[in-house]
């Protein structure tokens, strides 16, 4: 549960005071989506007001769409965890720095225009209005195969697929080979969307042990033993949110210790081409049980709604009727311009600034948070920073907030009811340049060395 102690600085009625307070804290960051609100009982006490004037202020915030009950459960901010509740610009939030979305640093994203006039100009491009089998036409098949020789893959184009997406993809494979109720295994601290897409598909999510370098392999199986583990999921390329490369032999014991129990892997690589090149993929040591997600959008642009999908060669058919369902296909005319962009090398020209960017970036975090206890890659979008004492990430995650710098506390992250490991996660890609980004480490070096007081 979250430890909100709201300021009500609104005249008027103290339940609308409280609703504003939620509104604010919601638009601030200090407040996550997800994010578990105190008890009314405890509020009343905290706030010196009546049970029902919270009772009143949680119906009325509700009314505005940004909290949602569960029965038995408790209060929790709308939206689903880890996500961000109102998709905000740092233009529309002035003198606030966003460090809570991992966005690619779109500045340096390629020239859409020009791609678009030569589209236009090809005699063909009307056909990209129409309907194309669901895992998509073969050139754009083939475009994915050769993308995915970056990780050090080496696919047939007929086992490629093109999805909308990382997050498309992730769902199709969740239709595709899960049911109802079977067991997925995934690290303690993980991606917050696979526990959205848990709760859609009723599995059930197991996290499992990991340390600095990601899932432990022996803790994997005794999780097998417990229970019949379906599949695990995976970010061994560099993982979200703490920024872990998992190393060769790790991910040797993790592909044997699935083979040995039969389980599907998905291997999501959303961050591992930002982080450079990096040990052979889950998808190359265990490739008759791996699906590999490879994401334009972190690479290459985040409006690049388009993903590689590698399956095994039997699930190829599982994988397009869970495309055709959900989507039926992936936009023609998005899918052709990621296959332009991959063929003329601008996929990879883009790819390079954007790493030679997120070098500055971590090498500046680096430095700036020396002697902290922070996790990042070499060329990254972001970093784990774990708080020292007396720092919770609730209270660190607000007083960054009012200080006008956003972050995302650990509760994104954290699968189940395992303890909290009071960390945050930067996103150094984030800050729209540099000097914000110098900035906003500059709060969070202060907030730290000084240990503001929490209120």
């Amino acid at each position: 549960m979250t430890m909100w102690h709201p300021s009500l600085d609104r005249e008027g009625p103290r339940y609308l005071a409280i609703a504003d307070a939620i509104e604010r804290d919601v638009r601030l960051g200090s407040l996550a989506s997800g994010a578990r609100l105190p008890t009314h009982r405890e509020l009343a006490d905290t706030l010196g007001v009546t049970v029902g004037t919270v009772t009143r202020g949680y119906g009325e915030a509700a009314r505005r769409g940004l909290l949602r009950g569960e029965t038995g459960r408790g209060t929790y901010v709308g939206g689903e965890p880890g996500q961000p509740f109102l998709c905000h610009r740092e233009d529309e939030l002035p003198g606030v720095v966003d460090l809570s979305m991992t966005l690619p640093l779109e500045t340096l994203s390629p020239n859409l225009a020009v791609t678009l006039r030569d589209v236009a100009a090809d005699p063909d491009c009307q056909r990209l209005l129409e309907y194309y089998p669901s895992c998509g036409r073969r050139a754009d098949r083939q475009a994915g195969a050769d993308w995915l020789r970056r990780y050090g893959l080496d696919v047939g184009v007929e086992t490629v697929s093109v999805t909308v997406g990382g997050q498309n993809a992730l769902a199709v494979v969740l239709s595709a080979m899960f049911r109802p109720g079977d067991v997925l295994a995934v690290e303690g601290i993980t991606y917050p969307l696979v526990k959205t897409l848990a709760r859609r598909f009723h599995l059930r999510l197991v996290p499992v042990e990991q340390d600095r370098l990601g899932m432990l392999p022996e803790a994997l199986d005794e999780a097998c033993r417990a229970q019949p583990v379906r599949g695990v999921y995976l970010m061994p390329g560099c993982q979200n949110p703490t920024a872990a490369r998992m190393p060769e032999y790790r991910r040797h014991e993790l592909a044997g210790v699935a083979r040995r129990r039969d389980m599907t892997i998905i291997e999501d690589d959303a961050y591992g081409l930002v982080a450079g090149p990096g040990p052979a993929p889950l998808a190359a040591l265990a490739p008759e049980r791996t699906f590999f997600i490879a994401s334009l959008s972190k690479a290459v642009a985040g409006g690049l709604r388009v993903a590689y999908l590698a399956s095994p060669e039997p699930q190829v058919r599982g994988v397009e009727r869970a495309i055709s369902d959900m989507v039926w296909m992936t936009p023609p005319l998005m899918a052709e311009v990621a296959r332009r962009w991959i063929d003329d090398g601008t996929a990879d020209r883009t790819l390079a600034a954007k790493r030679a960017e997120a070098a500055r970036r971590c090498s500046m975090t680096r430095d700036m948070l020396s002697g902290l206890d922070i996790s990042l890659q070499n060329t990254g979008y972001f970093a784990w920073l774990r708080l020292p004492e007396p720092w919770t990430s609730g209270d660190f995650t607000r007083v960054a907030g009012e200080s006008g710098v956003l972050v995302t506390p650990d509760e994104a992250f954290v699968v189940g009811r395992g303890s909290l490991p009071h960390a945050v996660r930067l996103s150094v890609s984030g800050a729209a340049d540099a000097d914000r980004l110098r900035h906003a480490l500059g709060v969070i070096r202060e907030i730290i060395h000084e240990q503001r007081s929490v209120k």
